[in-house]
């Protein structure tokens, strides 16, 4: 601040004048305002208790006169009327047709209105009007004089006030702001305030007194500002170092935060086949980010540890052989906890784990951090960053980083696992499956297939001669008289005999694309796939030699004495009409002539 600058753009004697004047301006308005409405109200009061009282000292006159009917006389008393202090006009009026008036009434006129009778009789009314006009401009006179009055006042208030204020106020406030604009020039030194001026009781004084004490502060604050200054510049450096530092940790948790995240998401799309080269990769990440010589993913199995990934720098062989839980106890016990195990120097774990130690000085380690890899519950392996010609020193950032990573690894160790027993399980469904197939398709007994299969490859045969224009046959075959032969020899020989015929048939149908099967209790379908007239006579000829030579004694047969089947069948080239059912129907009316010519034959129909 330049000295001189504090200037006055409102002295406070200027603005109390003003508030001085223009509150006594206010006060007086309204002061002769109140006094002329006092004024007014009172001279209309007093003009009615004038008109009253002559009214009254007249009135009996007046009601003479009009009950005489004396025109002089009713003149002479409405004359005193209007003689009365701002009295304008009197109106007479009587039931007799008597009107008198004098003046004339406007609206700035108050009425008053007095009833007339004589000997008890109402004769007529008499109306004062007083102008009360004239009554505000004698009030108008007197607000005049007032008003200079007032005024008159409210100056010399002003003016005394005015004088003391500058004698006791703004002097020594002039003064005060004299010194304030002095204080801490270019030559930063404390100025002395009048004695006077401290010495005063009074506000003034107090703000003296606080003037000289703040001085002495500013130059204690501008002592230690200095000597702030020069700590600072001394901190400044050390600030820009860690500020360097801080940055560089920053970066290095950015670049490492990305790191997990592309891991992370890489992890979610594993399959079996490529999980290696996701942990290969993760590995190599966390040497890289970590500046470890040596990175390494273990699984747990059977008291042993598994190097499922290795990361090691040039020239530093990596371990594969699997490693002995069973002496470490230590480990193991610390495992149970699924918390990281950070060791600097693996000096330090010499006395408490003895084991331990001589693993890690087995493998040249001198310094690791291990974290569990959990499925939330129980560690199955471990994720270990390795020194070896050094002892690292891990910071917390580290190792809640390096504890995501393990997270990340165990995720997707997991997912593997899971992946490898679903698919087990899916392969186990589908053998589990196709056996129930087979079990739900394949005739216990004969181990020939059943109706529903046999359906499936007859609509499989049609549709192929139909592309090929080739010809298929469907024979039907049953056991002759076998409830005969159930009867004689029981039921588990009739068994043994079914699976006889069953031999038999399939003996004699051999081909991939031809189909044997069993469709009811002694009933058997045979399809036959590319066949033509001179050959499916033949076929079915040998079927029914080949039965009767399994030679199965039959004593209930009526035709001969072991075993034999009728065989009906039919050849056709398939159309669009035809389907399974009807080739059966067809067949099944075959097999009916054969049982009817004699059972022990084949009754073919070749022109289907």
């Amino acid at each position: 601040m330049v000295k001189g600058s504090f200037k006055l753009h409102t002295p406070i004697a200027k603005r109390l004048l003003i508030l001085i004047v223009g509150a006594s301006t206010l006060f007086a308005l309204v002061s002769v305002a109140v006094q002329l409405a006092f004024n007014f109200s009172g001279a209309v009061k007093n003009a009615e208790r004038w008109v009253d009282e002559y009214n009254q000292a007249n009135m009996a006159a007046i009601e003479r006169a009009i009950w005489d009917v004396d025109y002089q006389l009713l003149d002479e008393l409405l004359q005193g009327f209007v003689q009365q202090q701002y009295v304008a006009t009197v109106n007479l009026s009587s039931g007799d047709g008597i009107s008198l008036g004098i003046g004339d009434a406007n609206l700035n006129q108050k009425f008053y209105v007095y009833m007339l009778s004589y000997r008890e009789r109402d004769i007529g009314q008499l109306t004062v009007g007083l102008d009360l006009s004239l009554i505000k401009q004698d009030i108008a006179e007197q607000a005049l004089v007032i008003l200079l009055t007032n005024g008159l006042k409210t100056f010399l208030m002003s003016l005394i006030i005015l004088l003391l204020l500058g004698r006791l106020v703004t002097g020594d406030l002039r003064r005060l702001a004299e010194a304030a604009d002095q204080i801490f020039t270019e030559e930063q030194q404390i100025v002395q305030l009048p004695s006077k001026l401290i010495q005063r009781n009074d506000e003034i004084g107090l703000v003296a007194s606080s003037m000289q004490q703040l001085q002495q502060r500013l130059q204690r604050g501008l002592d230690a500002r200095l000597e702030a200054e020069q700590q600072l510049h001394q901190h400044r450096q050390i600030l820009e170092e860690t500020v360097e530092q801080r940055t560089a940790l920053l970066n290095w948790q950015t670049e490492a935060n990305q790191l997990l995240s592309e891991i992370s998401l890489s992890f979610l799309n594993q399959t079996p086949r490529n999980s290696k080269a996701l942990l290969q990769r993760a590995t190599s990440a966390i040497g890289s980010l970590f500046s470890v010589e040596r990175v390494v993913i273990l699984e747990f199995e059977r008291q042993q540890a598994i190097y499922r990934d290795v990361w090691s720098v040039p020239g530093h062989l990596a371990p594969i052989e699997p490693i002995d839980l069973s002496q470490l106890s230590e480990l193991k016990r610390r495992l149970v906890n699924v918390a990281p195990i950070v060791v600097n120097d693996v000096e330090k774990i010499k006395r408490q784990a003895k084991e331990e130690y001589k693993l890690l000085k087995q493998h040249g380690i001198k310094s690791f951090a291990g974290f569990p890899l959990s499925d939330g519950n129980k560690a199955f392996g471990l994720l270990n960053c390795v020194s070896l010609s050094y002892c690292a020193l891990w910071d917390e950032h580290q190792i809640a980083l390096l504890g995501q990573f393990a997270a990340a690894i165990s995720g997707l160790l997991i997912q593997e696992k899971n992946a490898l027993a679903m698919a087990r399980l899916q392969n186990e469904l589908l053998q589990v499956n196709e056996r129930l197939q087979v079990l739900a398709e394949t005739d216990e007994l004969t181990g020939l297939v059943n109706r529903r299969p046999f359906k499936r490859e007859l609509n499989r045969a049609i549709a192929s001669a139909r592309r090929h224009r080739s010809q298929i046959a469907v024979m039907m075959a049953d056991i002759d008289y076998f409830k005969a032969y159930n009867d004689r020899y029981g039921h588990l020989q009739g068994d043994e005999a079914l699976k006889l015929v069953a031999k038999a048939l399939s003996s004699v149908v051999k081909r991939s694309e031809d189909c044997v099967a069993r469709v009811g209790g002694e009933e058997f379908a045979i399809l036959l796939s590319d066949v033509n007239q001179q050959d499916l006579p033949q076929m079915a000829e040998r079927i029914v030699q080949e039965v009767s030579a399994q030679n199965i004694e039959h004593q209930g047969s009526q035709i001969s004495e072991v075993l034999t089947i009728s065989l009906g069948g039919i050849l056709v080239e398939p159309d669009d009409v035809l389907d399974p059912t009807n080739l059966l129907e067809m067949a099944d009316t075959c097999l009916y002539k054969a049982k009817h010519q004699g059972r022990n034959r084949a009754v073919l129909d070749l022109d289907v």
